[in-house]
């Protein structure tokens, strides 16, 4: 048992005690390895436990034979960082391994970096230091600004490295691991000049299940079990990368679902779009025979069946649907393809079942955009309301260009722009509708973590480090943009 030293310990113990007590394991995770390897979710515990990757990744860690891999998250308050799974303090692991998922959690990997002492850039550690490996939806892509800061990055899917990682890696030195590292295909390795060959993709998910090994009380997900029956996409919309870089598409066989849920009556289901999985029908079929209780991660509007929609209505009251733009022109040129009469159809059957709250997802700042494309999303709501709807939500997000997509090379329009369009979108709502918009700096900041090239991060790091000011230092690099 891990003894606190300070009140300000106490609390941070109390807190990882209070988190872990409140899961629920349904598989029994070994912690027998000896090359200890942190694996941290850089933002705080209810969004960690809700990623799928997260739950998955430290499983299969700990399957390796010399490994022992412990969870970890940030918390702004935090000073020792004790994991979730021991209470062991993470100056005690070798390897830091970062699930990277979402480009703002970038400030928070620097913030950790920086209370534990660790060098910003990769030239500067030295032995003592942990070695930083990075992983997750960001490393699909080989994103510049990892170059100076990682001393590994692992490209793809974790299920596909097990075997190279198994039998290479070891305890020793850091010196040797990092050269270890080098070796695989999938893996870029900056300080030696190593760039990766291939993405490694899982193309059998009945072979490894991704099933989490635990039910979390407090997440997104609450008490539900994590199923993904869907990787990649089978669509190619131009602003995501789901459908260009983890292609092609591949399901979980009902065959697994269903002796998956002979044993747990609460899940959740993850995909890039639920309502893409081919044997759908029978998937429903199967969870009401079984009396499962059920919530979705994504839908495409234009697959909700009738059959599907009172299924769901079952399940939750509100309804959540990507729309893109009230344009069908400009849905178009994202390659949304969806027309006006297949989005007003969906929206008329799901309050034809029951449903009574909408929330829709909008985005806005595209170089063909006109100001009635803006206007027409004050419409669309109008139009939408007449279907019955007592609640209409809208979130309204501002066009970021990002690496690995079909617009990658597009300018993010600047904030004087992107303000007048919101102030446009805004004046043309039904007066009782509100909108939440994104946060412009957030935005920015994804923008400039997709952007920046090497030999500047390089400079931001050596500039963060030598002053200290985190925050000083993004905030004008932001302002920048």
């Amino acid at each position: 048992m891990r003894r606190p030293r300070n009140a300000r310990d106490v609390r941070e113990l109390g807190k990882i005690d209070l988190l872990r007590s409140s899961e629920k394991h349904i598989e029994e995770i070994d912690l027998k390895g000896d090359l200890m390897v942190a694996l941290i979710f850089p933002n705080n515990y209810e969004i960690a436990v809700s990623n799928l990757g997260f739950n998955l990744v430290w499983k299969y860690l700990n399957q390796l034979e010399h490994v022992r891999c412990e969870r970890f998250f940030f918390d702004e308050t935090f000073e020792r960082f004790y994991s979730l799974d021991t209470r062991t303090p993470i100056d005690q692991f070798r390897i830091w391994a970062f699930t990277f998922h979402f480009e703002n959690d970038l400030t928070n990997i620097l913030k950790l970096l920086l209370k534990k002492s660790v060098p910003l850039r990769n030239v500067d550690r030295s032995e003592s230091h942990p070695v930083l490996l990075f992983g997750g939806s960001l490393c699909y892509i080989d994103l510049p600004v990892l170059k100076p800061l990682a001393d590994v990055v692992l490209h793809g899917d974790i299920e596909p490295m097990l075997e190279d990682l198994n039998r290479s890696i070891y305890p020793t030195t850091r010196a040797e691991l990092i050269e270890m590292f080098s070796k695989f295909p999938f893996s870029t390795v900056p300080i030696l000049g190593k760039r990766f060959e291939r993405i490694a993709l899982c193309q059998d998910l009945d072979r490894f299940p991704p099933i989490s090994p635990l039910i979390p009380k407090h997440s997104e997900f609450a008490d539900k079990l994590l199923v993904e029956i869907e990787r990649g996409c089978v669509h190619r919309c131009s602003y995501c990368m789901m459908g260009r870089v983890k292609k092609p598409a591949r399901f979980l066989s009902l065959k697994t679902i269903e002796k998956t849920v002979e044993k747990n009556r609460s899940i959740g289901l993850i995909a890039s779009n639920v309502t893409d999985y081919p044997w759908l029908d029978e998937l429903i079929d199967l969870l009401e025979q079984r009396r499962v209780s059920v919530s979705v991660s994504s839908l495409r509007i234009d697959r909700l069946s009738e059959k599907f929609l009172k299924f769901l209505r079952k399940h939750q009251r509100s309804l959540t649907v990507a729309i893109e733009s009230a344009s069908e022109r400009i849905r178009n040129m994202l390659k949304k393809n969806l027309t006006d009469s297949q989005i007003e159809k969906a929206l008329s059957s799901a309050k034809d079942v029951g449903f009574e709250e909408l929330k829709m997802y909008f985005m806005f700042g595209f170089d063909e955009e006109t100001e009635d494309d803006l206007k027409a999303i004050g419409d669309f709501v109008r139009r939408t309301l007449k279907f019955g709807f007592k609640s209409i939500k809208l979130s309204i997000n501002p066009f970021v260009p990002k690496r690995g997509t079909e617009l990658e090379n597009r300018r993010m329009q600047d904030e004087k722009t992107l303000r007048e369009k919101m102030r446009i979108i805004s004046s043309y709502l039904p007066k009782h509708i509100k909108a939440q918009f994104e946060s412009l700096r957030e935005c920015k900041f994804q923008y400039m973590v997709n952007n920046l090239e090497e030999d500047l991060a390089n400079e931001i790091l050596e500039r963060i480090q030598n002053t200290k000011l985190l925050d000083e230092t993004l905030s004008d690099l932001i302002e920048a943009v």
